[in-house]
């Protein structure tokens, strides 16, 4: 355990938990803590297979791929172009919000279409932030293909990543199918 650990601080700089622990806390983490306060009836994040194992699992692990990708391929990440990453990020998350309120998928986030609770508002911000990031990994993941495909680690990276990513969906079109009215 500890050569694994000394290994990957060696290949990416910092112990892999450190991006592991960040992104839970961010994904799963904040909307466990609001779950400790909250005293409505709509479902929490505990009600959904999106919520606790794509948050608290599968969009970790693709962060983690993410991580991979980017340290490997750092050099050539066109860090200029994250306002337009950023901007994706904004429209895809806006986006999915719109699509929770027009399938009338109500929970402790969205109590009615529409409208944003306090969870709901952190979690837009966090969800922004988040596929913005996977926009950048993409991004230099397809800038720099030949490169990734060389690198091993990095080629594993970008799979474990699309994997989780996949596996999310599924996770939420269970959910939609499962709370749709």
């Amino acid at each position: 355990m500890v050569a694994a650990i000394r290994l990957a601080r060696e290949r990416f700089g910092l112990p892999i938990i450190v991006p592991a622990a960040l992104s839970w806390t961010f994904l799963f983490g904040y909307q466990w803590a609001f779950s400790l306060t909250y005293h409505g009836t709509q479902p929490t994040v505990f009600s959904y297979y999106s919520g606790i194992i794509g948050d608290g699992v599968l969009i970790p692990a693709a962060n983690l791929g993410a991580y991979v990708v980017l340290r490997r391929l750092r050099p050539n990440v066109h860090w200029q172009r994250l306002p337009l990453y950023v901007a994706l990020g904004l429209i895809t998350a806006f986006a999915a919000f719109l699509a929770q309120a027009g399938l009338g998928v109500v929970n402790w986030s969205m109590p009615s279409p529409f409208h944003w609770s306090e969870v709901g508002r952190v979690h837009f911000v966090v969800m922004w932030a988040e596929v913005s990031y996977l926009y950048v990994a993409m991004a230099a993941s397809v800038n720099n293909w030949d490169m990734l495909r060389r690198d091993e680690l990095a080629w594993r990276g970008y799979w474990v990543g699309w994997l989780a990513i996949g596996l999310f969906a599924l996770s939420l079109v269970a959910d939609v199918v499962r709370f749709s009215h």
